[in-house]
């Protein structure tokens, strides 16, 4: 069954008739809608064709700060103000955090093995359960036609610092079947130059190279009119040399991961319902150093209906079941940890410009209780008419992070008493949308506020030992906004907007009784100020696009020093892609130019970003 992905006021290129306050663009997620129930969120869809990694992919076409140690290196996102294991990644349903770190090293996830990728702001423990705090990341298969569909598709990259990608993509379908593969392998010398301040002369970042590959198969069957059955495998091996320091002029140390993602889905529709049943293996294999292993698997079994209760309502019910074994030299043995996830969710058309979501959670893990989770959401046409659509939304929920292994079992310093992290969070938008045949504009702003306790951090105890404890309480409150304008008409078609987020991520209590001078600062790495800035244009078979992107000053300690806080900086980009057909085969050549203006800047204190580069893209279609 297709569904509609509801979407509350983000980039979205046009708008269609939907049942949601926005009438946005049709986001075809295959199975039961993740974000049907996501009533009250902003949820956004992005364009996955023309980037590298996950991290690229966030970095131009959202405002979410990342930080990152260096080209193609580790790379972790501070969502909405919190850190980076409060943000969910789901693939296919399937929480894919790290169940030892909590988190996800965005650059190890190719864009080019990936087809319907989501942002959904704020909490939503709720609907998808742990890490679900400042956001949620959703990575999910595109739908099956199941029509006569047999394509394949070459892709080549060659750019600046020795970057050079092949890939392929073929898809064969009947109306029975459908199966689609994908391969690539990517290398990375990263040889570029930069004159670091701390440094003062130009020098040769060395010691950074990155070699990565992998596959990617979907199989879908049409077993019935109302069932449908499909298989999702992915593999992908990535090997780095970790980015030195920009006063180091030695080799570092080197980082070997090796993921594979098993998912099993099964899909029967009922009369007014829709059964969806999910099974996961998932294994996240890591060497550091060639010598210390951290391997863990993760089974997990997903079950839930969704039942039409007239016309205006529906339903939900489901039961989700992980088990993670992990283990690591600094475990004391082969670790288990099971998670138990029971949840609940209501839908309602109050009235034609009415439409709200209720929401429920409980979650246990290893004989404790996480906090139970409800959320409440609603979305209200105040104004539709003459071609003018204004909306209000508002969301409130409960979100949680259960601690990781590292946190409760690592030797030394594991407490296996630590808590859940707990968070509560409100927020409010405003859309306006005014659409014609010729031209549409939208304008969309967002108030969040998110409180979180028992805050997980690791400081060293009286003996010297670091430990974790639910030590710190946050507070979070900000303002993003979109505006974006569309001109199309028959020979032109311009596309141009901006987003701006203010972000303020305060720390409400000190690391101790006599802690005075962390109190009220902002979190480290949380820029104030972030934006965006894009202009598309196309004529015929060219297309052009710019884009510039701005971070704030962000801190890098507790305590606010300046000296020690990164300068705020601005990045310029442009492409030029032509396209061409011949008879049944299409070809695009893409020219992009990053950081246009040679601008030095970091992401993480002392890990050099590379400065103006280059990249070509050739496509062939068949």
């Amino acid at each position: 069954m297709k569904w509609i992905l509801f979407v509350f006021g983000c980039c979205v290129q046009s708008f269609a008739q939907s049942d949601s306050t926005l009438h946005l663009n049709a986001v075809q997620v295959y199975g039961m809608p993740i974000t049907k129930y996501a009533v009250g969120n902003k949820v956004v869809p992005l364009q996955p064709e023309s980037t590298q990694t996950l991290t690229d992919l966030l970095t131009q076409q959202s405002p979410l700060y990342f930080k990152i140690y260096g080209n193609g290196q580790l790379a972790t996102v501070a969502f909405r103000g919190t850190s980076a294991s409060q943000t969910a990644v789901l693939w296919n349903g399937i929480n894919v955090n790290s169940p030892t770190l909590g988190q996800t090293d965005f650059s190890l996830w190719p864009t080019f093995l990936l087809e319907d990728v989501a942002l959904q702001y704020g909490t939503a423990s709720t609907l998808y359960g742990s890490d679900a705090l400042g956001g949620s990341v959703l990575l999910q298969a595109a739908a099956p036609t199941f029509s006569k569909n047999n394509t394949l598709l070459f892709q080549q990259e060659a750019g600046s610092f020795g970057h050079w990608l092949s890939g392929v993509k073929a898809v064969y379908g009947t109306s029975q079947v459908e199966l689609r593969t994908k391969a690539y392998h990517r290398k990375l010398e990263n040889n570029f130059e930069f004159t670091s301040p701390k440094v003062g002369y130009q020098k040769k970042q060395r010691f950074a190279g990155t070699e990565s590959y992998g596959f990617d198969q979907q199989v879908f069957w049409k077993l019935s009119h109302a069932s449908e059955l499909s298989a999702h495998g992915q593999y992908t091996h990535n090997f780095r040399e970790v980015q030195p320091t920009v006063t180091s002029n030695t080799a570092g140390d080197v980082l070997q991961d090796n993921n594979t993602r098993l998912a099993v889905t099964y899909r029967h529709d009922f009369t007014s319902g829709s059964l969806l049943v999910t099974g996961g293996y998932i294994i996240n294999d890591q060497l550091y150093n060639r010598t210390s292993r951290t391997r863990s698997n993760q089974f997990t079994t997903l079950i839930q209906y969704d039942v039409a209760l007239g016309k205006t309502s529906s339903i939900r019910t489901g039961v989700n079941y992980t088990n993670y074994a992990a283990r690591s030299n600094g475990y004391a043995h082969l670790l288990h940890d099971n998670r138990y996830d029971a949840f609940v969710s209501f839908r309602h058309r109050v009235h034609a410009a009415w439409l709200l979501s209720i929401n429920a959670r409980q979650s246990v893990y290893q004989n404790l209780t996480a906090p139970f989770s409800p959320s409440w959401g609603n979305e209200f046409t105040l104004r539709e008419k003459n071609n003018l659509k204004l909306s209000l939304r508002t969301q409130l929920g409960r979100g949680y992070r259960v601690p990781t292994l590292n946190d409760r079992y690592w030797i030394p310093g594991g407490n296996p008493d630590l808590k859940a992290e707990d968070g509560l969070q409100a927020e409010t938008g405003l859309v306006i949308l005014k659409k014609n045949a010729a031209k549409e504009f939208l304008f969309d702003i967002t108030h969040h506020r998110l409180w979180i306790d028992e805050w997980v951090v690791w400081l060293p105890n009286n003996s010297g030992i670091w430990a974790p404890s639910n030590l710190s309480k946050v507070q979070v409150s900000g303002i993003e906004s979109q505006v974006n304008y569309k001109i199309n008409n028959t020979r032109w078609q311009w596309h141009a907007g901006a987003t701006y987020a203010y972000t303020r991520s305060i720390n409400k209590r000190g690391l101790n009784a006599f802690d005075k001078v962390t109190i009220n600062k902002q979190l480290p790495y949380v820029p104030v100020h972030a934006g965006r800035v894009f202009a598309k244009g196309q004529y015929k078979t060219w297309h052009f696009e710019a884009q510039a992107e701005y971070n704030s000053l962000r801190y890098t300690t507790l305590d606010n020093t300046t000296q020690q806080a990164l300068a705020a900086y601005a990045l310029l980009s442009a492409a030029t892609t032509k396209k061409v057909t011949l008879k049944k085969t299409e070809f695009s050549i893409q020219v992009q130019v990053n950081n246009l203006l040679n601008t030095y800047y970091e992401t993480i204190e002392n890990r050099a970003m590379p400065g103006r580069n280059f990249l070509i893209t050739f496509i062939s279609k068949f």
